[in-house]
């Protein structure tokens, strides 16, 4: 098993939330060698600003790049190229408005505050809605000519988003133009809208003890996604241990 190279973890839920386990994660973080330490993203639901804003507020390690709006945005402080690349890549037939008309069709539905949006993401809230249900808001965008993916988590939680994009597919692209394998990376989440980077080829996972049901389904069904045993940032210490991230070893990438 090759060494970790890079580490993208979720937010709220994962390394937020506990201040006190997130300070025991940005202690293990930075304990960790210079030489060996991966390269750190946050990959979050929040949009890029809010994530920034939420960097003054709560003791986390400085991040090396920041994916937000789920999968939407990126902030490469280093390699500003990085960040109108990727959103070249995303293309151009993104419309919110007409997602909103279609959206103003569909029973129960709220639109979310308008800091959760932005150009390439639509959010909504919409409780308790089964598969069937988010397969009729997929028919209409269709029907409307809307190239879009739904990403639904939380029981609630509804963003649509441009068909390339999710966590997923961004840390994919990432990964790729800073030339490190999926096989070299590990990534860290609680809920559904963080199973995208878990479905990427030969990644390393780390579930959070506090992680949804829909997320905990993966740990059986692949030895590459570890279920932790302590919750939010104490589950993520717990998973990169496990992943070979020690401060008093080696970054071997093997178990701990």
């Amino acid at each position: 098993m090759r060494p970790l190279r890079l580490f993208s973890t979720d937010l709220d839920g994962t390394v937020v939330g506990d201040n006190d386990a997130t300070r025991r994660f940005r202690d293990f973080w930075h304990s960790l060698p210079e030489g060996q330490r991966p390269l750190l993203v946050f990959n979050s639901g929040r949009l890029i600003d809010d994530q920034l804003a939420l960097l003054e507020e709560v003791p986390l390690p400085q991040p090396d790049y920041i994916i937000g709006g789920v999968g939407t945005m990126l902030h490469a402080k280093e390699r500003s190229e990085l960040e109108s690349a990727y959103k070249t890549s995303l293309g151009t037939g993104f419309d919110p408005q007409r997602i909103g008309d279609v959206m103003a069709g569909v029973p129960g539905v709220t639109m979310q505050e308008e800091r959760y949006q932005h150009g390439l993401k639509s959010s909504w809230f919409l409780h308790g809605a089964d598969d069937a249900a988010l397969g009729e808001i997929e028919a209409a965008l269709v029907a409307a000519d809307i190239d879009a993916r739904i990403v639904y988590s939380s029981d609630r939680d509804l963003d649509i988003l441009p068909k390339a994009a999710d966590k997923g597919a961004a840390l994919a692209w990432l990964c790729g133009q800073l030339r490190i394998g999926l096989d070299e990376s590990a990534v860290a989440g609680d809920t559904g809208n963080d199973r995208a980077m878990f479905e990427l080829n030969d990644i390393r996972g780390v579930i959070v003890g506090n992680a949804l049901p829909e997320l905990v389904s993966l740990a059986g069904l692949d030895n590459r996604f570890f279920q932790a045993r302590a919750t939010e940032a104490d589950g993520v210490i717990e998973g990169l241990r496990h992943w070979g991230l020690n401060p008093d070893k080696r970054n071997t990438g093997s178990y701990s």
